[in-house]
């Protein structure tokens, strides 16, 4: 017998039980934050690339340098190459700590990941990522950039020796790329943001994967003040010990 009670009860639990299956499931955000990383450097073994920082204002380029960047685990070493007047400075960040060498320095001299390099960029944003280890991940959302479906996580740094107190970093459900970034103060108001692309590739464990090739950051405030980094020739290759050693920053 038709019983009109029994009927609605049955829809109820049809529809809850599609909406559990249709529900993405959300993943552990420190994971994820892990697994992001590697495409820009972070938890590689070792990896080298070359570089350029490049100022806009009004939509015209200004100042520009050009570096290599050598990077292993949570260290890296970034040499100037362009223009002839910074070649042969140096920038070596091993975990946490940040040095600066030029040849004219006979020490190493500490410097920190939140002080400007050039335009928009801070030593921080020059080193290979490592948000993993800088950062406690905690998922907040989920929404698009660009059409793309992102997974947004709150970044808030675990010590402040690091270039950001807190980011809100925007990952691509489809690959697990972060794709955005919005940089805050310590006062709470977002600095700065960045538009991440990757379109460079690496040999990794077997597997081709994707790697930065270029990064946007402007000023949340005056947008039209911009700095552009940009990446190629990358490759995945050990890095010795020496190379990113303190004691051989200031040897040719």
């Amino acid at each position: 017998m038709f019983n009109a009670k029994n009927l609605v009860r049955l829809l109820l639990a049809a529809a809850v039980t599609f909406e559990a299956q249709a529900a993405p499931v959300a993943p552990d955000p420190n994971k994820l934050l892990e697994q992001s990383d590697m495409a820009r450097g972070g938890g590689l073994k070792g990896v080298q690339l070359n570089s350029s920082v490049t100022e806009i204002r009004d939509g015209q380029p200004g100042s520009e340098l050009k570096l290599q960047i050598q990077a292993a685990a949570t260290d890296s070493l970034i040499s100037f190459t362009e223009p002839p007047r910074v070649r042969g400075n140096r920038m070596l960040m091993q975990g946490r700590n940040m040095w600066f060498a030029s040849p004219d320095v006979r020490k190493p001299v500490a410097i920190s990941p939140r002080q400007r390099m050039l335009g928009e960029a801070s030593n921080g944003d020059i080193a290979t990522t490592n948000y993993s280890r800088d950062y406690d991940a905690t998922l907040v959302g989920e929404g698009t950039v660009d059409g793309r479906s992102v997974w947004v996580l709150d970044l808030k740094a675990k010590s402040g020796s690091v270039a950001y107190d807190r980011i809100r970093y925007f990952i691509d459900k489809e690959n697990a790329l972060g794709i955005k970034a919005e940089y805050f103060a310590v006062s709470g108001n977002v600095l700065k943001t960045a538009r991440i692309e990757y379109d460079n590739h690496v040999r990794h464990d077997g597997r081709t994967v994707r790697f930065v090739s270029r990064m946007e950051i402007a000023d949340a405030l005056e947008p039209s003040k911009r700095t552009i980094l940009k990446y190629w020739d990358v490759k995945v290759d050990d890095i010795s010990s020496a190379t990113l050693s303190l004691a051989n920053l200031t040897r040719n």
